[in-house]
């Protein structure tokens, strides 16, 4: 191995570097990455637009540019090409590289929700009486909706004089507390 990276070109060299290290790094990136100790803090380098993540200089974007041009340098030399044709080659690759990471970082970062529901959010929604709610606020049941692109269920009372029945349709007019519902019937039957 010694003798190997001895009998290269310094410029080889110097292209053999760039693309090890920036893979050894994007190997630990990605190793830090599946065992969950990997920052979602990239070290940002530039002003890009911070709140979808996107930002074309961080450690990821940077590191998949010296990817990109240490390899494509490393190529184009062992082809013969000369060392500008291989810088200009490399840089032309490394960009590539560079842009297409940030396109796919911000488009997964867009992916990401937090995953918490917001019962403000459930305010006018209808859904369907799944376990009894006891009428005049007497006591609690459960309703089914969608809430957020979730079908859920919630605890619901209802100021209504008669019990809602399970399959009975109730439209959500108040919150109770942090996940309490307070529901109304949308027909009254004629008792």
């Amino acid at each position: 191995m010694i003798d190997w990276w001895s009998s290269l070109l310094l410029e080889k060299q110097i292209f053999y570097a760039i693309g090890l290290a920036s893979i050894l790094i994007l190997l630990i990136q990605i190793l830090l990455t599946f065992v969950g100790i990997d920052s979602h803090h990239d070290a940002e380098l530039s002003h890009g637009d911070h709140s979808s993540g996107l930002s074309f200089l961080s450690v990821r974007t940077i590191t998949a540019f010296f990817v990109g041009f240490g390899w494509t340098g490393v190529i184009l030399l062992n082809h013969s090409y000369s060392v500008p044709v291989a810088i200009a080659g490399g840089m032309t690759t490394g960009i590539l590289f560079l842009l297409v990471t940030a396109f796919l970082i911000h488009n997964l970062l867009r992916l990401q929700s937090s995953g918490n529901l917001d019962y403000q959010n459930a305010i006018g929604v209808v859904g369907s009486v799944y376990t009894t709610i006891p009428g005049a606020e007497r006591g609690g049941g459960q309703i089914e909706l969608m809430l957020q692109g979730r079908l859920m269920m919630a605890e619901a009372y209802t100021k209504a004089e008669r019990d809602l029945k399970p399959g009975s349709k109730a439209r959500v007019v108040e919150l109770i507390g942090a996940s309490t519902l307070l529901v109304e019937p949308l027909t009254n039957p004629i008792a």
